[in-house]
């Protein structure tokens, strides 16, 4: 039975199971009721079919709701129609590019219409999503492909493979099969393990070489293992050579040649006479692959059968072994012998199946040995990419590439990066799929070592163009017939005559054609067209950044779904041209009204430079407002009671009893000078840097410096300007600043992040990161597919790791050493990054990983992920920004620039209406840092300005209100939805009430006192059952200025009218701070002692006697009193009085335990005779005393034994396990 696959093709559930507790994927499942399928199939060129397949779906909730449904089709399939039911009617669907037909789709969602669109997600994996979907109601769906059949076994002719797939029980099944042509003969299906259908009718001869079956089935049940195919032979139509020729009235005709190739029967002989084999095996060990245990089995044993038959020619074979997941582990070296198989099978079995997959690091593998194969185990989707490192991917792989994937013909697999690997490899290849894995052992190694057939080149003296192949490629072993399409351009010839080239093992062969141009052309339904689109697409593929221009001129031309363009169905044609898709200008009505847009468009552009303007004109106005002594007065009078946050806190992971880090910061000047900032690049901005050393208790995720980059921060700039052309600038900066520090300090506390969920307390019960590992594995199990548990298990080992040394019950001391492994570091990478195995191209999983790996510092990796979104979603500004960011950090100012100015340049939707006024902020402050004075921006839009509070917040949902409250010293709350001004100058700058981001509070000059954060979860209105949200927060100290720092975390909505308080942040002078905490401490104890002297003048004379105790000073007996009782002698006690003084002989330095009560603790050890617990034999390995007397400590990782002294001293490793010995033995 197949194991279900991380990746799911058919989900079949929706998210929702409390309207208050929010899904935690990333998109909301549809169930599929009905299937309707109808493939046709035209005998005078049988080598290609065309299947529509009809879904129906239905929403078995109580709310309307958007729906996904993700399938998989063949390898070979290419998607070529697509329509949705409105008001009961199919409605085809038209191809816009992919960007712009989700944009649409989630507009016209937002209005309440009908759209629907289908899209390629990755490899062979494409994804529909439908809204609405009323309570109880269905809605259908077609989806039209072609596909190519493959020749039988038996070479009896062309076989058609249906694939036939769901999940759960189907209402009702319909399947339509028509086969016509000249000379076609009738289809006989094939009977086996895998057919869907049980009672099998045969076809029907319609008459005029047309034969019909069908087949009306309800109450459907899967099959087991869900791999389900129809499968039937089109006897007698092998030739030798198939054409087909369609004509096209632009480009005159399109022509496919499909011909029979001879089976290669030539080995390689190059490494006959060599002593042993090197083979390298590339292992996927991501999340991907963990729920797939049958399939690497299977795996494991086409491997098993492989080598066997090489050890009997070789004594041993070097096996080179790199497993890789989000990141490379360390090679391994194995050399494998016929006795030790079952060692060498536990490196796999062993490995924890965990992590994203990164293929784009394999480019990195430089072997310094020669390489007779490379084998790679993996399903090729890869979910972190670099792909300027892919397109060179193979340049280091100096022999073969055999690619061996174990999925079902249902579970997805990247072909497009398959066919680059092994097919452009000069050295050859090719990809063992599911079925070649079962094949037997001599089949395999004649698979791999079978020299391959090479297509050389086209040679023709006619004209023809747009030849695929173009460029010489190795052919598949699998592959019997060759397939070869062109154009013919005007005016036709009678026929063409060409000759196709080929070579194995060096020798060359050339197959001759004549193509007959006079035919009478029968209907096609533009196959021939298509496929000839599809053959220039896969070759364009290999390079899908490189050539994205030509894939989605391709794609729209053609009507075909790629990786840039889609199948979306509109209500009217006005939808289609507001979203800048210029249509081809054949539709002549449609490319007229475009052009006339085009006109509009130009002009709204004007207008968008214009309300920007205005909008930062405001924002300077408020930076210039003067915050005078009456308005910092006013702020702190009475005044109505203002609620902090909105609606109720709810339970929050961000509690106040988790630990804080603390972040010290020099505190800004208090004086304001106005400066001025140059712009003409005649006299550049000059910039001086002084480095200020850290204080001592900053933290390590604290940014320290203005501009910090990845190899240096600096704390410090000035800058001089002429006296012309200038733009006035306030900033914080002033002469003293630059040589010296202010004694004021200012502090931000963050509340660390703690879900306490019982996931997370039983991992944080492991004694050592390698066991909290093995018990999140465990705990995967039951929730292998949220991506909260990833996230909160993920943060636990980010987390600083505390280890508690052995102390004094009675004293409770504890001493932390606090620590951040770097294995730790390393497992937390691996489960964070599994939330993008979770679902493809999700672009709110791949926020919530960029977000965390921006807290994290890890900027290379952010990087990657926050280029993946921009791909996804390129239509929302916050995309540019966190790229820009980014790209900052790392130093990339000039690319960080073009994507800022994108961002003030671009006309954006209504939600992103904040966003520009937020990026001028960062933008101005870039151009600080590159001393840029002419950086082609509107002059009236730069301006510098520092503030000394600056908080941001962005989270990864789209349609979600959040929002930000900040308390500040005076009382008064700022917030988004009331007060969005304040007294002594604290601005939101957004303050409408909608689901706008980024939230920003600014505060140009910040009063002493503390400034509270938080954040509420007010609205999802998404039409998917999803919600959690993961909420970036940037916290900015002296923004611009010379001391800027910032500190990032990320926080877990889960609740709607979720409140939870992520931290605050205190200005003060640190001495006046200190004398008022001393005065209130001293304030504090004075109280105290007053109310003890009341209380002990009303309490009773009785005082409790310690029976049978004696001051070892004074001699009391029985002490009266508190009794003071030594830790380290064995039966030495002292009163009250006599504890504090210093004359007597005992050792000041022992620990004394003050008992007020003997009678309470009489079965403590700590109040027996110790001198009576005698160790004999025993000696501590510290101070050697010998025998040990008093309790005796056994460390279980040295086995040796320490007394009660040694141990309270800590003289020996706190780190390792002690054993408390009580009792001799």
């Amino acid at each position: 039975m197949a194991t279900t696959s991380t990746r799911t093709v058919f989900p079949m559930i929706f998210g929702r199971r409390h309207p208050d507790k929010l899904s935690d994927g990333a998109s909301t499942p549809l169930q599929l009721v009905r299937l309707h399928i109808e493939q046709k199939v035209n005998g005078d060129f049988p080598f290609i079919h065309q299947i529509a397949t009809t879904m129906t779906f239905k929403n078995t909730h109580n709310m309307i709701l958007e729906g996904a449904f993700e399938f998989t089709l063949p390898e070979k399939a290419t998607i070529c129609g697509y329509g949705l039911d409105v008001d009961g009617v199919i409605v085809d669907g038209v191809v816009v590019e992919k960007q712009a037909a989700r944009i649409i789709f989630e507009k016209e969602v937002r209005k309440r219409i009908d759209p629907g669109f289908v899209e390629l997600v990755t490899g062979n994996v494409f994804r529909t999503r439908v809204y609405p979907i009323e309570p109880q109601k269905t809605r259908t769906v077609r989806v039209i492909y072609q596909d190519q059949a493959i020749t039988d076994n038996n070479k009896n002719g062309f076989l058609y493979q249906i694939p036939i797939q769901f999940q759960t029980r189907l209402e009702s099944l319909d399947i339509v099969l028509t086969c016509f042509g000249q000379a076609i003969t009738k289809p006989n299906f094939l009977i086996d393990s895998k057919q869907a259908i049980n009672n099998y009718l045969q076809f029907l001869d319609n008459g005029n070489g047309q034969y019909t079956a069908e087949w009306h089935s309800t109450n459907v049940e899967p099959s087991l293992n869900n791999e389900q195919t129809l499968s039937y032979i089109l006897s007698d139509s092998l030739k030798p050579v198939i054409s087909a020729i369609e004509k096209d009235s632009n480009v005159g005709a399109y022509f496919a040649i499909s011909c029979a190739l001879p089976t290669p029967n030539q080995h390689r002989t190059d490494q006959l006479d060599m002593p042993s084999k090197r083979i390298c095996i590339l292992w996927d060990a991501s999340l991907s692959r963990s729920n797939s245990k049958e399939n690497r089995t299977l795996e494991l044993d086409a491997l098993k059968k492989i080598f066997s038959i090489w050890l009997t020619r070789y004594t041993q074979i070097e096996i080179i072994i790199i497993i890789f997941r989000n990141d490379m582990d360390k090679q391994i070296l194995f050399q494998l012998q016929v006795t030790n198989w079952n060692k060498f099978i536990e490196i796999f079995q062993d490995l924890s199946y965990d992590g994203a997959t990164n293929l784009s690091q394999l480019s990195s593998i430089n072997l310094i040995q020669s390489i007779d194969y490379y084998f790679l185990f993996s399903d090729c989707i890869s979910t972190i990419n670099n792909d300027s490192f892919i397109e060179n991917l193979y340049s280091n792989f100096k022999a073969p590439i055999w690619i061996f994937n174990g999925n079902y013909l249902h579970e997805p697999y990247d072909i497009d990066f398959i066919r680059y690997l092994t097919q452009y490899n000069k050295y050859g290849g090719g990809y063992i799929n599911r079925d070649k894995l079962e094949l037997n052992p001599q089949d395999l190694i004649n698979i791999i070592e079978t020299i391959q057939i090479k297509y050389v080149k086209f040679h023709s003296t006619s004209t023809v163009k747009q030849i695929y192949p173009s460029n010489s490629i190795s052919i598949p072993l699998n592959l019997d017939r060759f397939l070869l399409v062109g154009q013919i351009p005007m005016p036709l010839p009678n026929s063409i005559q060409f000759e196709l080239e080929f070579s194995m093992n060096n020798q060359t062969s050339s197959l001759p054609i004549t193509l007959d141009m006079t035919f009478t052309e029968r209907n096609s339904f533009g196959l021939i067209r298509r496929l000839w689109a599809q053959q220039k697409l896969n070759e364009l593929n290999a390079f899908k950044d490189k050539y994205k221009s030509d894939i989605l001129t391709l794609g729209l031309e053609y009507s075909l779904v790629s990786q840039f363009t889609s199948l979306l169905v509109l209500e009217t044609l006005q939808q289609h041209l507001q979203y800048h898709v210029c249509p081809a200008k054949s539709r002549t009505l449609l490319y007229n009204q475009y052009i006339q847009r085009q006109t509009i468009e130009n002009n709204k552009k004007t207008n968008n430079i214009s309300e920007l303007i205005q909008k930062w004109n405001q924002t300077c106005q408020w930076y210039d407002r003067v915050i005078t002594d009456i308005d910092r007065h006013r702020a702190y009078l009475p005044k109505v009671q203002q609620g902090f946050g909105w609606g109720m806190p709810t339970t929050s992971p961000f509690g106040t009893t988790t630990s804080t880090s603390i972040f010290s910061f020099t505190r800004a000047p208090t004086d304001a000078p106005t400066t001025t900032l140059s712009l003409p690049s005649s006299t550049p901005t000059t910039f001086q840097f002084s480095t200020v050393a850290p204080t001592s208790n900053s933290v390590s995720s604290t940014f320290s410096g203005f501009g910090s980059s990845p190899s240096s921060a600096f704390t410090g700039f000035a800058f001089s300007t002429p006296s012309s052309q200038v733009v006035n600038t306030t900033t914080n900066v002033s002469k003293e600043s630059l040589s010296t520090k202010t004694e004021e300090t200012s502090t931000i506390v963050l509340n660390e992040y703690n879900p306490q969920l019982s996931y997370t307390t039983r991992i944080s019960s492991s004694n050592n990161i390698t066991n909290a590992y093995s018990i999140y594995l465990n705990e995967r199990v039951l929730n292998r597919q949220s991506p909260s548990f990833y996230f909160d298990v993920a943060c636990y080992f980010f987390s600083p790791i505390s280890f508690s040394s052995v102390l004094d019950k009675f004293n409770q001391q504890q001493a932390n050493i606090q620590a951040v492994d770097k294995k730790s570091i390393e497992y937390g990478l691996r489960i964070l990054t599994n939330i993008l195995e979770l679902e493809l191209e999700a672009p709110q999983l791949y926020r919530t990983v960029g977000y965390k790996l921006i807290e994290l510092k890890q900027w290379n990796l952010a990087l990657s992920v926050f280029r993946k979104i921009y791909s996804l979603r390129s239509d929302e500004p916050q995309s540019l920004r966190d790229l820009a960011i980014v790209l900052v950090e790392l130093g990339q100012y000039d690319e960080a620039l073009q994507y800022f100015k994108q961002i003030l340049n671009q006309i954006w939707d209504e939600r992103f209406q904040t966003i520009q006024t937020s990026v001028l902020l960062d933008l101005n402050r870039l151009l600080v840092l590159m001393n840029k004075t002419a950086p082609e921006i509107d002059s009236r839009l730069i301006r510098h300005l520092p503030v000394d509070i600056r908080i941001v917040v962005q989270w990864d949902t789209a349609d979600t209100l959040i929002t930000l409250s900040i308390k500040e010293p005076t009382g008064q709350v700022c917030d988004s939805y009331g007060s969005y001004r304040t007294d002594i100058g604290g601005c939101m700058t957004n303050h409408h009430f909608r689901s706008d981001q980024p939230m920003e509070y600014l505060l140009r000059k910040a009063v002493n006192g503390i400034y509270s954060i938080s954040l509420t979860y007010l609205n999802n209105a998404q039409h998917t059952l999803t919600g959690v949200t993961t909420v970036l927060v940037y916290i900015y100290k002296y923004f611009g200025s010379i001391n800027e720092e910032k500190h990032i975390q990320t926080v877990r909505l889960t609740n709607l009218n979720q409140t939870i308080d992520v931290g605050h942040v205190e200005f003060g002078d640190s001495n006046l701070e200190k004398l008022k905490a001393e005065l209130q401490q001293s304030k504090d104890e004075c109280h105290r002692l007053q109310n003890l002297l009341i209380t002990g003048k009303q309490q009773t004379q009785s005082i409790i006697q310690h029976t049978n105790i004696t001051c070892d000073k004074c001699f009391m007996s029985p002490i009266v009193g508190d009794r003071y009782k030594c830790l380290f002698c064995p039966n030495v006690d002292f009163c009250q009085n006599c504890q504090s003084s210093t004359n007597h002989q005992h050792d000041s330095k022992h620990p004394l335990i003050c008992i007020h009560d003997s009678s309470l603790y009489a079965s403590s050890i700590y109040i027996q005779n110790m001198s009576e617990l005698i160790h004999v034999n025993s000696q501590c390995s510290s101070c050697s005393i010998s025998p040990i007397i008093g309790i005796r400590y056994q460390c279980m990782t040295c086995k040796i034994n320490l007394c009660e002294k040694c141990e309270f001293l800590c003289l020996h490793d706190v780190s390792h396990e002690r054993l408390k010995i009580i009792r001799p033995q």
